[in-house]
């Protein structure tokens, strides 16, 4: 393990004291960083009307800007499962997965589309079937990230059935010029420096009419794995690269034209998973797993006040590519008994796709009224993908020539490239057509009703092809193709109670879905159904929202119950094909609160717990594995979530501010296997992690001095069977950092 340096051993210390003097009074409290003032007063768009945070007859939160800069946030890890209701399942950027209240089976991909809906300014970014990639928004220069729980179907559609995580992000502005910068150094146990570089500018073309909005992000998270297969230290270094750009035209003032695209490429050259059996903080491989992402959106909106309405238009492109290699090598020398072979070099697999999405979206929202509001929409969203998934090893071509179970010229027909002997591939297509709407019927002074849906219909097709050694000596056939169509209503409804402004009460009603899955025939030796349907989820809740002692004291408390039927489930045959069946029931039940308390004009004090019982109804029977009995938890979450924070304002001279973060994560599964009888589970979660920040500013520079898990927890996110052993993904092992920001 490498040695800390002075620098690093005198701020641990330092963050240590910091800890020990004031984590004691403020235990059990803290969510979000914003002040009891500064909550109140956050917008969102959940509904998608403008509104107030804590005005939404639902479970929204709001972690803004300045909450994100308060926290040193740089990417989604870093602040999501601070948020009421949220497990987080890290992997890698790209790649790791959100579970909402319990909702999920595993803690990795689904077979199909993910519980849990990701949007970009609205822009829909999970795809039918296996999702290639959802881009880790860097924060930078990010106005804030709406965290919608519970399903949300009837306005945001497939793929929402958990909930939704919608990323708003800085769109050029006409009224101005703007500029900021930021740099981070960094060093975490076991790893080279990391650095980190972001830089934005807003620039008015024409004034109050057109506007340009630059941003770029550079940021190298450097390997704390050592992979002692290939002898490399540090070999999980993480390169995240890319920018935005945005185009903001106002040729009248009630019209606005934005065009907003963004690019990203992520760089993971080695599996993020350490096998404990080996040591600490060690991996073993025969080769690199490298993780390759590639992803553009591009965007255009149109906004228009028509005085009695506002009109919006949305279209949207998105393009996407991942590319993974799996070490195998642990079965060469079955591969090379059983077809008497001699492979000298690794076994390996390389898979991944290439997606190409299309969207449009319109609606009318009404003026706003004290007494009748509507919305009513229509949406299209189609995609394309190519995914293939080849086993191989170099040189494979020529071994099969000399073969004596297959002989001269197999090799080109089994292992084209001369390094791929089986391969599979497909083309999904997939659509979803909606009509939805909403109104908000105020019936009385202190009432409200809300109600609306979206009536549906989703299409999803499958076409597999095949080379190399599954069909040699076979005849050609012609591809078939699978096909999953639905249609159907997602309903919701609410009712509000305003008791005053300080004291608002709901009850709400919300159904989910999300595309159904086909599988692809003819890959399997065992037999396998023809695909899975859409699951039926229902959601109820009761929530409250209050303030006390002139707004310093805020509590929210939400109790919600969801009923889970004919759940899709990502299954595996005997001969590892993995495939998409429904069976099974679940519920999941729980309290979500939050409280942010300011005794004082210096300190703020708040925290976030969660309580999720989210459970099998009935026996699952998952095929060749076993059973998983009623009663066992669902895969992907926790049972227990805590968030707690203090942060205190010195005052003075270069208004020091010292931030202390907690953040607690029960123990929970990873996969639904691990409820087998018998079966060795895969764990995840009950760890503890501890961040202190202090940050000081002169004029338009803040300098911040951070060290996050301070106490070097070796956090489980993940845990999966790995060729070489069981493999844990980690949260960042301790790691201490100084930024310096300027903006203008």
């Amino acid at each position: 393990m490498k040695k800390l340096s002075d620098l690093k051993t005198y701020l641990l210390a330092g963050a240590s004291l910091a800890t020990a003097a004031f984590i004691m009074p403020v235990a059990a409290m803290a969510q979000e960083t914003t002040t009891a003032e500064e909550t109140v007063e956050v917008i969102v768009t959940a509904s998608k009307r403008s509104e107030r945070v804590r005005a939404v007859s639902g479970s929204v939160s709001a972690v803004g800007s300045d909450e994100l800069k308060a926290l040193g946030a740089q990417s989604l890890e870093d602040y999501i499962g601070r948020v009421p209701g949220v497990t987080f399942n890290k992997y890698l950027p790209g790649v790791s997965h959100v579970t909402l209240r319990g909702i999920a089976t595993t803690s990795g991909n689904a077979q199909g589309q993910g519980t849990t809906g990701y949007f970009l300014n609205d822009v829909p970014l999970t795809e039918p079937g296996w999702t290639i990639a959802v881009p880790d928004i860097d924060t930078f220069d990010v106005n804030r990230v709406e965290v919608l729980r519970g399903p949300q179907g009837s306005l945001f559609g497939a793929a929402s059935l958990g909930g939704a995580v919608n990323y708003i992000v800085n769109t050029a502005n006409t009224s101005g010029y703007d500029a900021a910068i930021e740099a981070t150094l960094s060093q975490t146990e076991n790893a080279d420096l990391s650095p980190g570089l972001k830089a934005m500018t807003n620039i008015p073309i024409i004034d109050d009419k057109l506007a340009i909005r630059i941003v770029g992000n550079y940021d190298k998270q450097s390997g704390y794995l050592d992979n002692i297969g290939l002898g490399k230290d540090g070999s999980n270094d993480i390169t995240t690269s890319g920018g935005r750009v945005s185009v903001t035209f106002t040729p009248t003032t009630d019209t606005t034209v934005t065009w907003l695209s963004l690019f990203q490429t992520i760089d993971a050259e080695d599996s993020s998973y350490q096998i404990p059996a080996l040591g600490d903080l060690k991996r073993s491989t025969a080769i690199d797993e490298p993780v390759n992402t590639d992803i553009q959106i591009h965007s255009l909106r149109v906004d228009h006040d028509l005085g009695w309405a506002t009109f919006t238009g949305l279209a949207s492109y998105q393009k996407k590519a991942q590319d993974w290699q799996f070490d195998f090598d642990g079965l060469r020398a079955i591969y090379n008994a059983d077809l008497g072979l001699n492979l000298t070099n690794p076994l390996y697999i390389q898979s991944g796709g290439r997606s190409e999405g299309r969207s449009i979206e319109t609606r009318l929202a009404s003026a706003p009224s004290d007494k009748f509001e509507w919305l009513i929409g229509a949406s299209y969203f189609r995609s394309d993908k190519d995914l293939y998934e080849q086993l191989g090893s170099v040189g494979a071509a020529a071994q099969f020539n000399a073969s004596p179970l297959f002989g001269p010229g197999s090799g080109a027909v089994i292992a084209p490239n001369d390094d791929i002997f089986n391969a599979f591939y497909s083309v999904v297509k997939g659509s979803e057509t909606a009509l939805f709407g909403e109104a908000n019927y105020y019936f009385a002074p202190k009432w409200k009703l809300t109600f609306g849906g979206r009536l549906f219909k989703t299409t999803v097709s499958d076409t597999p092809t095949s080379a190399g050694f599954g069909v040699y000596g076979a005849p050609a056939s012609t591809p078939a193709t699978s096909k999953t169509t639905e249609e159907g209503f997602s309903p919701k409804a609410s009712l509000t109670y305003k008791a005053s402004d300080d004291l608002m009460m709901y009850g709400l009603v919300s159904k989910g879905f999300r595309f159904g899955t086909p599988n692809t025939p003819g890959l399997s030796a065992f037999p396998i159904p023809s695909g899975s349907s859409s699951d039926e989820l229902v959601n109820y809740e009761l929530g409250m929202r209050s303030n006390w002692l002139g707004n310093k004291l805020l509590v929210d408390a939400t109790l919600f119950y969801v009923d889970w039927q004919d759940i899709q489930l990502r299954l595996q045959t005997p001969d590892f094909f993995n495939y998409a069946a429904n069976g099974g029931s679940a519920k999941s039940q729980g309290i979500e609160t939050s409280i942010s308390f300011r005794p004082t004009d210096n300190l703020d004090l708040s925290t976030a717990i969660t309580y999720t019982d989210a459970v099998l109804t009935e026996d699952l029977f998952i095929l060749w594995a076993g059973t998983a009995p009623k009663g066992s938890r669902l895969a992907g979450s926790s049972e227990w979530t805590v968030a707690n924070t203090a942060t205190y304002r010195f005052g003075g001279s270069y208004s020091p501010v010292l931030m202390l973060t907690h953040q607690y994560v029960s123990e929970g599964y990873s996969d639904m296997n691990s409820s087998i009888p018998g079966a060795t589970p895969n764990l995840q979660g009950d760890y503890n992690l501890i961040n202190a920040r202090l940050r000081a500013t002169l004029g338009k520079t803040t300098v911040s001095v951070f060290a996050n898990n301070i106490s070097d927890e070796r956090g489980v996110t993940r845990t999966v069977a790995e060729i070489n052993g069981i493999g844990e993904g980690i949260v960042r092992p301790r790691t201490v950092g100084v930024s310096l920001s300027w903006a203008y």
